[in-house]
């Protein structure tokens, strides 16, 4: 969720406030192919709280993916002086920041 939040979601309005993206169709979501393997760790901590043990979930592993993929992308551009990308950072906006950092047009 957080790499797709970095890389490809996000909501477009018109200049009327119309949703651009009002669906699946238009909103990009990434499909499998399109992530990188992934690798999942497990660490148990049961709950002393209640009899089995069990406590919610949420979504809290996801928050910290959206900066660090961010950071990370803004590490590998930063000796071309680009220190801000507003996310998405889709492909079309970092190759845009690229060309305008060697001085070119976008």
């Amino acid at each position: 969720q957080g790499i797709a939040q970095a890389l490809y979601e996000y909501v477009v309005y018109d200049d009327n406030g119309q949703l651009l993206t009002p669906s699946l169709n238009e909103y990009a979501v990434p499909r499998a192919h399109q992530l990188p393997p992934l690798e999942a760790d497990f660490i148990e901590t049961p709950s002393p709280l209640n009899p089995l043990g069990v406590k919610g979930i949420g979504e809290g592993g996801a928050i910290a993916a959206t900066p660090a993929v961010a950071n990370a992308v803004l590490d590998a551009l930063s000796p071309l002086g680009i220190r801000h990308l507003d996310i998405p950072l889709t492909p079309e906006k970092v190759w845009a920041a690229i060309q305008e950092a060697k001085g070119g047009q976008p």
